[in-house]
């Protein structure tokens, strides 16, 4: 089989995917589906009528457009877009320095197969990653946040040891490693710009609307893109001067970084009580 199957059945497989998607139906007038918004929006819809009625105008061809989007700048002011936006930068970029960096650190120490098999695992990981938090948010109350942060502080732990003994590890240990680790950065990426994102249509100003759900979620993924690739510079000068340790220490600081961008949630959701009080003072 020539190189560039590869290519040709990841790209079909692409293809049949996007023609599945395109025949999902998401607006809830479509599917019959009576929502809060949905009401409020015909309640509108009627009361415009009437007053053109009022006014001896003619209703026909009334539309109701929906909700408006709102600009980048007011989806930055919804609490804790921001944070969570920069906080997704700092785990892409831990996701993107294991996905393309580490054949190349195994292939330093194992032949190109076993490099290649090594780090496939991590990839395996990622696939029941949003799953495994999906599952375990819900279990806690939808408490998203913590459950992100829980999963960081254990890949903190993982990426320590890697900067100690990544150097003198055998192909087992590295494989259930990987495959963890996989799990710890897989599921809050995934959670972060599905679950979480959705979570932020609380908020007054994207209740019901998406319009600007979509702007939340594009923005999280944006700037998070971003940061990952600013972030991803440093890797190669880090790993020339000062070895592979120094690269697991700086992802140390990022998954760091972006667990304590995220606190205040954290916080909020470990102690909704105080939270309520301090936000009412």
């Amino acid at each position: 089989m020539t190189w560039w199957y590869a290519l040709l059945i990841p790209a079909i497989c692409n293809c049949l995917w996007a023609f599945l998607t395109a025949q999902l139906v998401a607006d809830p007038v479509t599917m019959g589906i009576e929502t809060p918004e949905l009401r409020i929006r015909l309640a509108k819809q009627e009361e415009k009528r009437k007053e053109m009625a009022e006014k001896g105008e003619s209703s026909e061809g009334l539309e109701d457009e929906g909700p408006k989007p709102i600009s980048y700048v007011a989806a930055f002011q919804i609490p804790m877009v921001a944070q969570y936006a920069i906080a997704f930068g700092f785990f892409k970029l831990v996701n993107y320095c294991l996905f393309f960096w580490l054949p190349y650190f195994l292939g330093k120490h194992f032949d190109p197969v076993t490099a290649n098999l090594i780090a496939s695992l991590y990839s395996v990981g990622m696939m029941p990653g949003g799953i495994i938090v999906g599952v375990v948010s819900d279990l806690f109350g939808g408490r998203r946040a913590v459950v992100i942060g829980t999963f960081m502080c254990c890949l903190i732990v993982f990426l320590a040891v890697f900067a100690q003994c990544s150097e003198t590890l055998t192909p087992i240990p590295l494989l259930a490693m990987l495959g963890a680790m996989g799990i710890l950065v897989g599921g809050p990426n995934n959670i972060i710009t599905s679950a979480v994102a959705a979570d932020l249509a609380s908020h007054p100003s994207v209740r019901g609307n998406n319009k600007s759900l979509g702007t939340v979620t594009g923005l999280i993924n944006g700037t998070g893109s971003i940061t990952a690739s600013i972030g991803l510079l440093a890797v190669g000068p880090l790993q020339a001067a000062y070895g592979w340790s120094s690269v697991w220490y700086y992802l140390i600081f990022c998954t760091s970084c972006g667990t304590l961008l995220m606190g205040t949630k954290i916080y909020s959701e470990l102690f909704p009580a105080a939270s309520e009080r301090s936000v009412a003072v």
